[in-house]
């Protein structure tokens, strides 16, 4: 007895043939389906997908990205990017930025619109794709197109007029960028770096990792700024010391509290590093030496006064029971806010102020560590003179 063949359900691969099949069954099973399939085969194979251009975007939109690309090259505007995310993502490469950033980056002495360049440069910094990273290669390119050119750098150097030479050693050396250590750095005469260029508003708050707080104390040691009235920057580093309390990064409250960002503790924020997140040393030098600074410059140019108060009977309750203990930290901050109170009616607050201050509590052997920021504001020879004049 024959057995009576089945069709197994499921998905058959094409063209496969089964050893078991019926070869009369196979050619009588939809002839037409392998007709059109053998045709199909024979002819080469087309994508249906067309690549079709979005009919909301404008003409100028839908222009190719090389096309672009040299638009903006010519242009050298950062409103083109920050308009449309179809440019934004054709002009996504790196190549793109840092010929951007070093057009905007370059000081250009004969241009009298500064103003403008600042506003431009405070626009670039605040893009998202502008790095740690990208903003060294940029100053390190901008610096190795200022210096002179070596000596040794073209056989036709030993043709040149020995007169040259003399000339080359009248023009002053160009500074190095010194990025590990921007307090040493001099200014850089190449940079368009000045307190009217805002510091962007990414890097004043969490997470406070090295590379952003590198950047922003590179950027407060060049001089920039933020401007409490036109912006919401200050709000920005406000909210974001009391994160950088919370999560201890003393290195973020001594840069948010210098001069250049000017954030003022309060007493509220005092209580909350010390009675709340264990009284850190560094934490707690850096907020109470910005709180003499305060007290002493809003006395001297008779403003409000800051909203701190050294002699805080909750503040000092903690210190005695702390003491008490003992616990050192209870000695060393009694130390410190005694010194505060009794400093706040100096007349002026310069360096020696800060060191004398430094002296009694931001010692080393206090769990202090020391942050190199700026503790007077930097202020800018070419500025200074354009507002005598």
């Amino acid at each position: 007895m024959d057995l009576t063949p089945i069709r197994i359900r499921g998905r058959r691969k094409r063209g496969r043939v089964f050893q078991n099949t019926d070869v009369s069954l196979t050619k009588r099973d939809r002839p037409w389906k392998t007709a059109r399939f053998n045709q199909a085969s024979s002819q080469p194979l087309k994508n249906k997908k067309k690549t079709k251009r979005d009919p909301t975007l404008s003409k100028f939109e839908q222009l190719p990205t090389e096309l672009v690309q040299v638009i903006f090259q010519l242009c050298n505007n950062i409103s083109l990017p920050l308009s449309s995310y179809v440019f934004a993502r054709d002009l996504s490469y790196r190549h793109t930025y840092l010929r951007l950033a070093i057009d905007t980056l370059s000081k250009d002495g004969n241009n009298e619109n500064k103003a403008a360049d600042a506003a431009a440069v405070s626009r670039m910094l605040q893009c998202k794709w502008m790095s740690w990273d990208l903003f060294r290669d940029v100053v390190q390119e901008i610096h190795r197109r200022r210096s002179p050119p070596s000596r040794n750098s073209s056989p036709s150097d030993s043709d040149s007029d020995p007169d040259d030479s003399d000339n080359d050693d009248e023009h002053p050396p160009i500074p190095v960028p010194n990025f590990s250590h921007p307090q040493n750095q001099p200014r850089l005469p190449y940079l368009a770096l000045s307190s009217s260029v805002q510091l962007p508003q990414s890097l004043l708050h969490e997470p406070w990792t090295t590379p952003k707080l590198d950047f922003l104390k590179y950027l407060v040691w060049s001089g920039c700024s933020i401007d409490w009235t036109s912006s919401s920057r200050g709000e920005t580093a406000t909210a974001g010391l009391a994160t950088a309390i919370s999560t201890h990064s003393h290195t973020a409250v001594a840069v948010l509290c210098c001069p250049a960002i000017n954030v003022t503790p309060t007493t509220h924020l005092l209580k909350i590093a010390v009675m709340d997140h264990k009284c850190s040393p560094s934490v707690v030098f850096y907020l109470v030496a910005a709180a003499l600074r305060a007290h002493i410059v809003s006395r001297a140019s008779g403003d409000a006064a800051p909203d701190v108060n050294f002699r805080d009977p909750s503040l000092w309750h903690w210190v005695e029971r702390v003491e008490k203990s003992g616990n050192a930290k209870g000695r060393w901050l009694k130390d410190v806010l005694r010194f505060a109170g009794d400093r706040m009616r100096v007349s002026s607050w310069d360096r020696e102020a800060f060191e004398e201050f430094r002296r009694v509590g931001g010692r080393e052997e206090d769990g202090v560590v020391r942050v190199d920021v700026p503790v007077v504001e930097i202020v800018d020879e070419e500025e200074a003179d354009a507002a005598a004049t």
